[in-house]
């Protein structure tokens, strides 16, 4: 089963994530874990809402493409990670 990669950056307090293969894919947490929590909420939610208008599902890509795109590259030479 494929999974959707997320990328996490921030400090304690304030960590932000994003989920490169779903455009506009975003959430946030105090923590670490809250914000990989957070993000799987807004996975389903977009998953939902992108369902709920016809559009097509884009699939999650492995980490290797993920770390030949470039975007995703430059955010992890400025300190985020995969998760």
């Amino acid at each position: 089963m494929a999974r959707y990669i997320a990328i996490v950056d921030g400090k304690p307090g304030a960590f932000g994530v994003v989920i490169p293969d779903l455009p506009g894919c975003t959430s946030g947490g105090c923590t670490f874990e809250a914000a990989l929590l957070s993000a799987g909420e807004a996975i389903s939610l977009w998953i939902e809402d992108a369902r709920a208008e016809g559009e097509v599902i884009p699939k999650p890509r492995s980490v290797e493409e993920l770390r030949a795109d470039p975007e995703v590259a430059d955010a992890l030479a400025n300190g985020s990670v995969l998760a």
